[in-house]
């Protein structure tokens, strides 16, 4: 899928990590990592970057710090990679729409919508993200972020608003593979990209028509899975061998995110610290695992051995 965006069209496709936030000592965002850490996903094989995200520790973000970190991942991708960024935080619907405009006026290319926490049926959901649709006019993408809660949307509502045509990415966790292939049906010839977020489904899901996932396994491993993309989209040899791969790799990372992918993303080259807002530092014996795992993932530049 592809969308318009001022005078770029962007192609929603590939692998975009949802992008750790670096912090030093102090816990202060470190500005000077994260522009390295958007370098090093340009050099390898990220298609897009989802900045201000949970696993930015975006709820542990002053409001302030997250539209720096889109502004930031905007001016460093400097057009070679479009940046999503979630948008409406807020305890009340006038702050979650102020909340999509400044990140639109961060120059966020798609401006993520999560699922709001007091609504339920799709008529309160509908009305809810065309609400949103009226007062920003920036492409809007739909987001099942699992906390506050891990609620999923209907087949019949994200069909309903694909068709409008004003949403272009949805990033999807039902762990479904017969409901993602009835949401492929749903959005055929709309703008909307399903973009699966969960690893163990995502060979599936690109088989059945989607264009990439949006995931934390790409935080570490964007070029791992987006190999795993074109190897399914191209009915390559390898699809099932790296897919595999891929699953173990991220399993071991899923156990100690976000910590734990910040030191995997360091073992690859980028000099981000361990250092979080929400999470307690890895265990001595955690660090050292998946140090003999690193060691077996990747080679001596942090560039990984099955590719």
């Amino acid at each position: 899928m592809t969308f318009t965006k001022e005078d770029h069209v962007f192609s929603i496709h590939g692998a975009w990590p949802t992008m750790v936030t670096p912090f030093n000592q102090d816990l202060q965002v470190d500005l000077g990592i994260y522009r390295d850490m958007i370098g090093w996903y340009a050099a390898h094989r990220a298609s897009g970057l989802y900045a201000n995200c949970l696993s930015s520790e975006m709820f542990h973000l002053t409001p302030q710090e997250r539209w720096m970190l889109a502004r930031e991942a905007v001016a460093a991708a400097n057009g070679r990679l479009p940046v999503a960024a979630t948008g409406n935080l807020g305890s009340t619907f006038e702050e979650q729409v102020d909340s999509c405009r400044q990140a639109a006026d961060a120059g966020a290319d798609i401006v993520m919508l999560v699922v709001p926490k007091t609504l339920n049926t799709d008529d309160e959901l509908e009305r809810y993200y065309l609400s949103i649709a009226e007062k920003v006019p920036s492409p809007l993408g739909l987001y099942e972020c699992p906390v506050p809660r891990n609620f999923h949307l209907s087949v019949e509502l994200v069909g309903r608003l694909a068709q409008t045509g004003r949403f272009v990415a949805y990033k999807e966790t039902s762990c479904d593979l017969e409901k993602i292939r009835a949401l492929l049906d749903a959005i055929r010839g709309t703008p909307l990209a399903l973009m699966q977020a969960n690893t163990p489904y995502l060979l599936d899901a690109v088989r059945a028509g989607a264009p990439g996932s949006m995931s934390i396994a790409a935080i570490w491993l964007p070029d791992l899975a987006a190999e795993v993309i074109e190897q399914a989209r191209a009915a390559g040899p390898r699809a099932d061998q790296l897919h595999a791969g891929l699953c173990a790799m991220e399993l071991a990372q899923r156990a100690v995110h976000p910590v734990g992918s910040k030191y995997l993303l360091g073992r690859r080259g980028v000099p981000i610290r361990m250092e979080s807002r929400s999470a307690a530092p890895l265990h001595a014996e955690e660090i050292r695992a998946l140090g003999y795992a690193a060691q077996t993932w990747l080679d001596e530049r942090g560039e990984l051995r099955v590719l």
